[in-house]
């Protein structure tokens, strides 16, 4: 069967995505590919020291993916899911598609911040984007409310 694709950014919306695309690829018996992208968002036009910051902004970037792809692949290990982790480039919505294409993934899954249509047109929303554009099944996967269970095995919930 075709492998689960989970794309993180490691923040609290993206956690929820986590535990379901682990619990997916666990009940399957599936592997998972856990991708973020490193997308630094700075003003095309140069200034003195330009580049310094750019290329600390970046620096930063990758490491920070690196550190949440890795937080991902040990959760998935501890739940006996196969992981691959792959850091990405690039503009966020279009990264994420074409790499889910080249891989024929079974399905996308990633996490909204449930932000209201304000938000949205101001900032965009990562996961509309990939809803309309994914050549796959997508699950965007919603923030927990308190109190609310999410682990369908009650024998054993995910921490991410």
């Amino acid at each position: 069967m075709k492998p689960i694709m989970l794309a993180t950014d490691g923040s609290p919306a993206s956690a929820e995505a986590a535990r379901e695309a682990i619990e997916l690829a666990s009940l399957l018996h599936v592997p998972l590919i856990t991708v973020t992208v490193a997308h630094v968002g700075v003003p095309s036009y140069g200034y003195y020291g330009y580049s310094e910051v750019y290329s600390e902004l970046r620096k930063s970037e990758h490491e920070h993916a690196e550190q949440v792809l890795a937080d991902i692949a040990e959760t998935a290990g501890r739940h006996g899911v196969e992981c691959e982790t792959v850091p990405l480039e690039g503009p966020v919505v279009e990264a994420l598609c074409k790499f889910a294409g080249r891989r024929g993934v079974a399905m996308i899954v990633l996490g909204a911040h449930g932000w209201g249509a304000i938000h949205r047109l101001v900032f965009g929303s990562v996961s509309q984007g990939v809803l309309h554009s994914a050549p796959c099944p997508v699950l965007i996967a919603r923030p927990v409310v308190a109190g609310e269970s999410t682990w369908v095995d009650e024998h054993e919930a995910v921490a991410v």
